[in-house]
């Protein structure tokens, strides 16, 4: 799965960038990813070796993203939540590669 360079998530426009610095969260702890809901951007970490765990972080940033347009933020706050569904999304996409053809 080819990772896009922009998004559209609800009537939000979400750029995508590689970064090689540190993401970290509000604790300090380090992140694969971050979403900036307020400049409209998704953050992945360029040192995530396999491709995989890209496409996967990627989702789980979108899915913060979905949460945060259609439903509320006590969903988007529950990372196990958002790992989960990030998780079946992309196990759908990869056991299904003519799903979205």
């Amino acid at each position: 799965m080819k990772i896009p360079k922009t998004i559209k998530i609800g009537w939000r426009n979400y750029e995508v960038k590689f970064i090689d610095e540190e993401i970290r969260d509000k604790n300090g702890d380090l992140l694969d990813g971050q979403i900036d809901f307020n400049n409209h951007i998704i953050y992945i970490d360029n040192n995530i070796i396999y491709e995989d765990e890209r496409v996967v972080t990627f989702l789980h940033e979108v899915v913060h993203g979905i949460f945060h347009n259609y439903c509320n933020s006590k969903w988007n706050d529950d990372e196990d939540l958002v790992e989960c569904v990030a998780e079946g999304l992309f196990q759908l996409i990869r056991d299904n590669p003519k799903l979205f053809k």
